[in-house]
């Protein structure tokens, strides 16, 4: 004669299973997390790429960084910010400003940003000024119209973000890195510690 299983056995049974259970649970999550991380990471790195493309190709056709420029009312100097003049082909003696700032998130209006206060709190925007037809012996410029170039830029205050080489030649170098969180995960790109740097050689400098 067959017996059945005890209420004990049954018991154990239901406890292994709850502890399998969430134990393939747990596994599930942490993959999806770190996929959705991987996810993330690809697509600041495709956005940081194509604004150092975009910058590069921007500023080797300036003429000059102008020293002690300022943009809209503030002050604009390396490292948070940059001020570049670009000369206009149809106009010697006229140029086209480009000015590029750093600005935490937070200044940002809700049309040019995704919602985060976690961004809000702890990255920048780099914003893009441009201003044409201007003396290309300006330093102060008004009225120029800002645009985002890069959200989620990291606030570290001892990164470099934008440095000058006046000579042999001018040269300009660009260090930039992103810093996002995605669930639990503090993600940085390229990688924590790393910068993503980019040498510029304007053409047009003298």
């Amino acid at each position: 004669m067959r017996r059945g299983f005890t209420l004990l056995e049954i018991l154990v049974a239901l406890a292994v299973l709850a502890i399998f259970t969430a134990a393939l649970l747990a596994f599930t999550q942490g993959t999806l997390a770190a996929n959705r991380a991987a996810r993330k990471q690809a697509q600041l790195l495709e956005e940081l790429k194509d604004a150092a493309g975009y910058l590069a190709d921007t500023l080797q056709e300036a003429q000059a960084v102008v020293s002690g420029a300022t943009v809209n009312g503030a002050a604009c100097q390396p490292p948070t910010c940059l001020a570049a003049l670009l000369p206009d082909p149809n106009n010697p003696g006229l140029c086209a400003l480009r000015a590029y700032r750093l600005e935490p998130r937070s200044t940002l209006g809700p049309d040019y940003k995704a919602p985060d206060p976690w961004a809000d709190a702890n990255t920048y925007v780099l914003r893009e000024y441009r201003l044409g037809k201007q003396a290309c012996t300006a330093a102060t410029f008004t009225n120029a119209q800002p645009y985002v170039v890069l959200d989620l830029v990291d606030n570290d205050p001892n990164l470099p973000f934008f440095q000058v080489q006046t000579a042999p030649r001018l040269a300009l170098t660009l260090n930039l890195r992103l810093k996002a969180r995605e669930g639990n995960r503090l993600l940085y790109v390229p990688g924590p510690g790393q910068v993503y740097t980019v040498r510029v050689y304007p053409r047009n400098a003298p």
